[in-house]
This record gives C-alpha cells, structure tokens and sequence, in this order.
C-alpha cells in the first residue's frame, strides 16, 4: 500500500468519526446538519473509490471522486449558510459549477490532462473555502463567536491558501506527466494538509452544531415554551440580580405575585387547549402595558411574577391595578369567559432575601383571593380592588 492510500485511509476515518458525530446530532434538525453529513458521506465515498483501486485510477473512477468531492464541498457551504440563516445557493454559483463538471468531463475523458484538472478542482475548492469562511464569519457579531466559529474560519483560511498553492503549482510548475495523486514528495504534502485542514473543518462544524444545541437548551432553561416569558428559574436569578442592584444604589424594588382567578374551571369546561391560548393571551397582553425595566416571568402553572426596579410598592400596585381594569379578556369560545386574576404586592427592606421579599408577595396573593378575587393586595396595607 503506497503513501497516498494510507493518507487516503486516514481521511476516510476521519469522515467516518464526523459523520458518526453529526448523525447522532441529526435528531435536533439544526439548520445545514443534514447537508454536512450528506458532504462527508460523499468524501468517504471519493475516497473509499480512490483507495480500493490501489493506484490505478481509471476515468470513471477519477469522475467520480471528483464529482463527489465537489458535491461535498459545496454541500459544506450550502449548510453554512443555512446555518446562518442565509439562501443556500446563488444562480452565478449554479453556473460555475456547471462549467466546472464540463471541464473536468474535457480533461478526463476527451483531451485527459491531470494538471489542469487538478487546477480547476483546486480553484473551486479554493473558492468554497473562502465562502465558507466569510459566511461563519458573518454569522454571528465579533463578541459572539466561540471556538467553533474561530476554528471553522481558520480551517476555512488554511484550505483557500492550500487550493490556491495547488492551483498555482498545477498551471506554472508542475510536470506535464506528473499524476496527481502520484506518491511524489509535493502530493504527500498537499494529500497531508489537505487531510489537517478538513479535518480541522469538520471539527470546527461538530462544534458549531453543539454550540447551537447548547444555545437551544438555554433557551428553554431561561424562557417558558408556552407564553415566552421568562422561565422560572432565569427569572430568579435575574430577580436575585435586581435585589442587589436595589441594595447597593438603596433604590427601591417591587414584587407582583399574579394568580389567574378560577383557572382550573376554563380548562375543565373548554379543555387544556384553551386553558393554554388563556394563558399565552394574558402574558402577551400584560408585557404590552408593562415598562421596558420590569422583569415579567412565569413562576408555574397559572401562577406569574412581576418585579418592578425603582418602584414603590403602592406605584407597582397602581400599575398592576391598571391592568386588572382593563379587563384582561381571553376568548376561548362562543361565550367569551372572562379571565381576571389576583395580585399580591411588596416592597423589598434592606435586609430582605428574595425568599422573604416573594413570601410576604404571597400572602398577599392568598389574601386578594380570600377576600373576593379580581383584586390587588399590597402587604400590610389596605386592597386595591376591581368591582
């Protein structure tokens, strides 16, 4: 076994780890995974071909590892740009690849001329990689990136100077007899970085799709699936980030709890659906009258939380007074039941936690629904309330 086909060996294991890697991924349909597993599939198959004819490479054979390794490039980049959320392909492109096929078929089958079929694999590939560095690299904003993203750009940028070190050897310096996988000292180089720098690439695109399940699973962590608010757990924490900005500038900070008011009974009578529609209606219409510094979040069930940064007690409770008198209407049948809600309100002292500051919230919430509902209830003070 020659030089090239241990090369070629070591770049078919590589596809195969890629491709194993991105096909356990594939269940989490993230944009372009499909089209990166598709590209390295074909790469095993240019070079499982090249490698089982042990050097002797017939025209079909030259065909179809180029094609394939043509395909794969393109396809690499065309998930790129789904990735970023850009259109996969451009007519110019269409055309230039049309060409491309031509010109290999010339100088394969017609007038056979491994030079310049080199040269123009080379120049396409070339091509592809600056493509898909400069897509990466508009991805995202600077501050964004991570090491997938920088990885995938320099695996982008070593790939365009190795093509075009390769297509410039192929026009001006290389040997009109010379075979291009030929175990020469110049092939063994170039079959090694090109192996180095796609596997550099397929590494940096492992890392891109994690990086996008990792961004997807933050998401839900910090925001509630059904109403879009933010989750409960997110809220806390930036509830707990609120507490200390109030004590360290000794400015004041407010703490709806909000219950909806007989809940159970939409669900029971118009099922869970509407009871959702409910749910998602109210948090829409509340974040509409709310101000762009107070934090809103879902707590649990039919149960939100408001907090409300430089604002007194009887100010948040006046703002949420307003809301209650609105109306608040969900409509989820013929008859349009009603949907109001309770609301139980404190102000934080200096030496509260948030435990403390939520807990006297709450009493005042059960306080609002024992005395009447569709009311507000600020602790240790006298009700607000809609008739």
């Amino acid at each position: 076994m020659s030089t090239t086909d241990v090369l070629l060996l070591v770049a078919m294991v590589s596809c195969i780890a890629s491709a194993a890697v991105l096909a356990s991924l594939a269940r989490h349909r993230i944009a372009g995974l499909d089209r990166w597993l598709t590209a390295h599939c074909l790469l095993l198959v240019a070079f499982g071909v090249l490698v089982s004819r042990r050097g002797n490479y017939t025209p079909p054979i030259i065909l179809t590892a180029c094609f394939c390794v043509l395909a794969a490039a393109v396809l690499i980049l065309h998930g790129c740009r789904r990735f970023a959320g850009h259109p996969s392909g451009r007519k110019i492109e269409c055309l230039g690849l049309v060409v491309t096929a031509a010109a290999i078929l010339y100088w394969t089958i017609i007038a056979p001329d491994e030079n310049a079929r080199a040269a123009v694999m080379s120049v396409v590939l070339a091509y592809t990689r600056i493509a898909i560095g400069w897509t990466i690299w508009n991805s995202r904003g600077l501050r964004q990136r991570r090491y997938g993203h920088w990885l995938v750009i320099l695996a982008a940028a070593a790939g365009t100077v190795l093509y075009v070190s390769r297509a410039v050897e192929c026009i001006f310096f290389a040997n009109p007899n010379a075979r291009a996988l030929e175990p020469t000292a110049w092939n063994i180089a170039f079959i090694s970085a090109g192996i180095l720098s796609l596997l550099l690439l397929s590494i940096g695109l492992v890392m891109l799709a994690n990086d996008r399940l990792v961004d997807h699973a933050q998401r839900l962590a910090a925001v509630d699936e059904l109403t879009g608010l933010t989750a409960r757990r997110e809220l806390l924490l930036r509830a707990e980030q609120l507490l200390k900005e109030a004590r360290a500038s000794r400015s004041r900070l407010s703490v709806a709890i909000i219950d909806l008011d007989d809940f159970k009974s939409i669900n029971d009578r118009f099922g869970h659906p509407a009871g959702d529609r409910v749910l998602q209606d109210f948090a829409r219409e509340v974040s509409l009258r709310l101000r762009p510094m107070d934090l809103f979040g879902r707590l649990g069930g039919e149960e939100f939380a408001i907090f409300f940064p430089r604002t007194e007690s009887q100010h948040a409770a006046a703002l949420i007074n307003s809301i209650l008198s609105s109306g608040c209407v969900s409509s989820t049948g013929e008859h349009r039941p009603r949907c109001t809600f309770s609301a139980g309100i404190d102000e934080c002292e200096p030496d509260d936690t948030l435990g403390d500051l939520m807990s006297r919230a709450d009493v005042a919430l059960y306080r609002a629904k024992r005395n009447g509902k569709a009311r507000v209830e600020v602790a240790s003070t006298d009700a607000i309330s809609v008739a």
